[in-house]
């Protein structure tokens, strides 16, 4: 399988990484204005044309760019012109309107550098990103790889001010002992996750998750007001355009980062606790015809479940653990103990028939564990409180199952 790492650049290559991102820039733009021009005169060209044109080109001018790298800034420009014309035929064909889908029309200051198989050499734990005969590499030190990756990206992270190398490396699926365990996981909207193992119950907090959406929402309902007061392509206009890409990407990136260390923690919990299979709620079809008022569908339209459960299954794929799904209806409304239907009020469930009191979601997460083994938990009325997992910016795992070649744990 392969997976993908973000490396840092070291900073005296910085420089060097701005220079090459600014010439696969130029490659790119002149990609797109040649095919721009040739679609102005109606003039269609086939892959091999546009190559011999690209690579005639790129000799007259001196790019220190690798050869391969070269190709990969021109093929990306190839590559979103076919798909427009695929996209344009289609809509076409179903007699829709076409005025909105524009070929590739945009010049690049600045483009992805790709590095292929051949530009990436491996030794003694130092990685070597040729480019052009002559010309300085990047060198990154202390990787602790095996094999040399196959593909590299240096992409600019915003956020950070810097450029990183994103390497795909293909890794052997790891030879682990597969637990015996079940893990059920109950996904909500106000916890992400609530776990049950057939004796306790993890809830991962969604506090710092929902206050995130709630900012972002707030933010752009702000900045879209005052964008309804501008005038279309203004100075103002723009502005404010960037002001809501910057919050749109900086929440992106807050929330990506709660969910990917509550998914490696809970698959750290799994590897420690001998867990071998992951039961999810199947929550497909949520969504259809739900009208609960304007704040609750707000909430259940940004729910990310499925962002979620993908991830999981990803990581639980490398850690050797299998990921089954059952349908969750009615799960948080059944009592564990005597199977009578209550609906709870609040985040407290109450069974009137028996009395049993225990956490909401925490009832789903039994419920869920209890449709997939079939096991009556006759010591469920002596269940301990729920053990809570709450967002820190440096979140341990239970256990290391994934590390870095950087030297971080996941």
């Amino acid at each position: 399988m392969d997976k993908t790492y973000i490396l840092p650049v070291p900073e005296e290559y910085q420089v060097l990484a701005r220079e090459l991102s600014k010439q696969s820039g130029k490659i790119y733009s002149k990609a797109v204005s040649f095919l721009k021009k040739m679609d102005k005169k109606g003039i269609k060209i086939s892959r091999k044309t546009f190559d011999r044109y690209m690579e005639w080109w790129i000799h007259q001018k001196d790019f220190v760019l690798h050869s391969q790298s070269k190709q990969a800034a021109y093929q990306q420009a190839w590559t979103a012109y076919q798909a427009t014309l695929r996209k344009l035929k289609k809509a076409r064909k179903k007699g829709k309107d076409t005025s909105r889908i524009r070929l590739p029309y945009k010049n690049k200051k600045y483009n992805k550098v790709v590095f292929k198989e051949s530009a990436i050499h491996l030794s003694d734990n130092v990685l070597t990103f040729s480019n052009k005969k002559g010309h300085k590499a990047i060198f990154l030190k202390g990787v602790m790889i095996k094999t040399a990756p196959k593909y590299a990206e240096l992409i600019y992270h915003h956020s950070k001010k810097k450029y990183y190398l994103h390497v795909i490396v293909e890794v052997k699926e790891r030879e682990i002992e597969k637990g015996k365990g079940v893990l059920a996981v109950d996904l909500g909207v106000i916890h992400p996750m609530v776990c049950f193992d057939g004796q306790r119950v993890l809830i991962y907090n969604g506090g710092v998750l929902n206050s995130k959406l709630r900012y972002r929402n707030k933010k752009i309902a702000d900045i879209q007001q005052k964008l309804s007061l501008c005038q279309k392509g203004s100075k103002r206009f723009r502005k404010l355009e960037k002001a809501k890409r910057k919050v749109l990407r900086n929440v992106r990136n807050q929330i990506r980062d709660v969910l990917e260390k509550y998914t490696s923690h809970l698959i750290g919990y799994c590897v420690k606790n001998g867990i071998g299979t992951i039961v999810l709620g199947d929550l497909k079809g949520i969504r259809n015809g739900a009208n609960h008022g304007k704040v609750a569908n707000q909430k259940i339209h940004q729910w990310m479940f499925g962002r979620i459960a993908k991830r999981i299954e990803e990581k639980a794929k490398f850690a050797g653990i299998d990921v089954v799904y059952v349908k969750e209806n009615g799960t948080s409304q059944v009592c564990p103990v005597c199977d009578s239907k209550n609906k709870p009020e609040n985040r407290k469930y109450e069974c009137r028939s028996c009395g049993f009191k225990y956490h909401r979601d925490g009832v789903g997460a039994i419920n869920i564990y209890r449709k997939y083994t079939g096991e009556m938990l006759l010591v469920v009325g002596l269940l301990a409180c729920p053990t809570g997992v709450r967002y820190k910016a440096h979140l341990c795992c239970p256990a290391e199952w994934n590390i870095h070649p950087a030297g971080k744990t996941a």
